[in-house]
């Protein structure tokens, strides 16, 4: 949990023009579906002024079967390796992530078409509210400490390459909450998940004010 990371990582002062939300990577995570199908019946609950937001469903034939997936872990599906080889895509989850990664970066690219993916989750293990993200991902960490201290900030281990669906966009994270068990919605952290979301929202929105005007981002 590193919450001073916000304040030593260099922002790029790039603005946001566009947002992704995602639920149902997996599709037994009730939390992420409930909330991505809300925005997606209410779209101007997602909008703000500055940027674009898109709400996205990942895994529907997970979603629709409750399960944490049908033939892999789609979680797992966004290496390099995986998203570009020629060969045609063995499971469905490998055919949903290629699809998430050309409306996302694609991965491959230095300019990604997202550049914040908000990715919703929920645990059987007790993690509370956390966020978690790369550790080099300023954008992410800043996010992370404006939501308060109720939130906490977690960087994924050192690798190569991270293989989860936040790593396609420019930046992003994983929004992770528990304990919630799975195939069940949670009626009070569905609430407290979807005040985060438009927490992150309402950040990345003054963010982008603050760099119109030529003053220095918000922080925490």
């Amino acid at each position: 949990m590193r919450r001073g990371m916000a304040s030593i990582l260099k922002d790029d002062l790039r603005a946001v023009r566009r947002v992704a939300i995602v639920g149902g990577t997996h599709g037994n995570e009730r939390n992420g579906v409930g909330i991505a199908t809300h925005l997606l019946a209410n779209p101007d609950a997602a909008k703000r002024p500055s940027f674009e937001t898109t709400v996205l469903l990942a895994n529907p034939a997970a979603i629709e079967q409750n399960r944490r997936y049908v033939d892999e872990d789609l979680n797992r599906c966004f290496t390099a390796h995986k998203l570009h080889k020629l060969q045609p895509c063995p499971t469905r989850e490998s055919k949903f992530a290629r699809r998430l990664d050309f409306e996302l970066g694609p991965k491959c690219d230095a300019e990604r078409a997202v550049d914040l993916v908000i990715d919703l989750h929920n645990t059987t293990s007790d993690c509370g509210y956390a966020l978690m993200m790369s550790r080099t991902d300023a954008l992410s960490h800043a996010v992370c400490a404006a939501l308060g201290p109720r939130v906490r900030c977690c960087e994924w281990a050192d690798a190569p390459e991270h293989s989860v669906l936040p790593s396609c966009g420019r930046a992003g994270f994983t929004l992770e909450v528990g304990p919630v068990a799975c195939g069940i919605t949670d009626v009070e952290t569905y609430r407290e998940t979807l005040r985060l979301v438009h927490a992150a929202l309402d950040f990345v929105h003054a963010r982008n004010v603050a760099l119109e005007a030529g003053a220095a981002p918000p922080t925490a």
